[in-house]
């Protein structure tokens, strides 16, 4: 069973508010379920990437502890640490060098010599990149430090396009999306969320939604407006959602829009 857990974390900014302040959280799925894929909405403010940072490695909590598969992730390496998990966050200034050397970052060496020209362009294709490309360089076309050469919506595209390569190796029992298609059109959108439902085929999945039909598969949300009123975050389907939500309640009314 592939497994996340905060025990009682407690986390602040400077300004000495807690985001988080004894919360905990149980999400596990055993092998067997149709997808481990989960959604995370909330008003702008109430933790979101917050969240998906502390369970990803990039902000250690004040105190608590974070477990993946039982393992705590700030006493192993970053091999292991990157076996365990797999992230990518809203803006990436990593961004640099050659288009293939930005979709197999992260790869060991002798997998990235084994890699397909091929097999990257259908990757590219599928997010819907490679046009920009094709009459260029190719996979040797240079990408601007921080993508500044690429829109907001086609970095957001490379971006997920490296996640998902790196995820088809790694296999990382979980899976960290901070909103993957907030900047994208309906087609583009369609693609990638079709890509995030296979890799929830083998990876728990927690994906930040800017859109809800993003999480039209999912197997229960977690709405980070309610942190202030409960310590235990719970992901739940969207009959129970509904009744303790008035967030989500507004979302479904079409009173309120989904924040980023």
């Amino acid at each position: 069973m592939k497994s996340v857990e905060l025990k009682s974390i407690r986390y602040q900014y400077f300004d000495d508010t807690p985001v988080f302040d004894g919360h905990s959280l149980f999400l596990g799925i055993p092998d067997d379920q149709d997808n481990g894929l989960y959604g995370i909405i909330g008003l702008s403010g109430t933790g979101k990437t917050t969240l998906l940072s502390i369970l990803g490695g990039q902000f250690r909590p004040d105190s608590g502890e974070v477990l993946v598969d039982g393992v705590n992730i700030y006493q192993v390496g970053d091999l292991k640490r990157r076996e365990l998990i797999g992230i990518q966050m809203q803006t990436s200034t990593s961004l640099r060098g050659k288009l293939r050397y930005n979709l197999l970052f992260g790869l060991p060496d002798d997998v990235k010599k084994s890699y397909l020209d091929e097999e990257l362009v259908r990757i590219l294709t599928r997010v819907g990149l490679w046009h920009l490309f094709q009459d260029k360089k190719g996979l040797d076309t240079m990408i601007g430090e921080g993508g500044v050469n690429l829109s907001g919506g086609q970095r957001q595209r490379l971006n997920f396009a490296g996640l998902y390569i790196r995820a088809r190796y790694f296999e990382p029992s979980l899976l960290l999306i901070d909103e993957p298609t907030s900047s994208l059109d309906e087609l583009s959108e369609a693609a990638i969320t079709a890509m995030i439902r296979e890799l929830a085929e083998d990876s728990l999945t927690l994906v930040v939604a800017h859109r809800l039909k993003t999480l039209d598969e999912a197997q229960g949300i977690l709405d980070t407006s309610l942190l202030k009123t409960q310590k235990d975050l719970e992901f739940m389907d969207r009959k129970t959602l509904e009744k303790k939500s008035k967030y989500y309640q507004d979302l479904m009314s079409g009173s309120a829009l989904l924040d980023g």
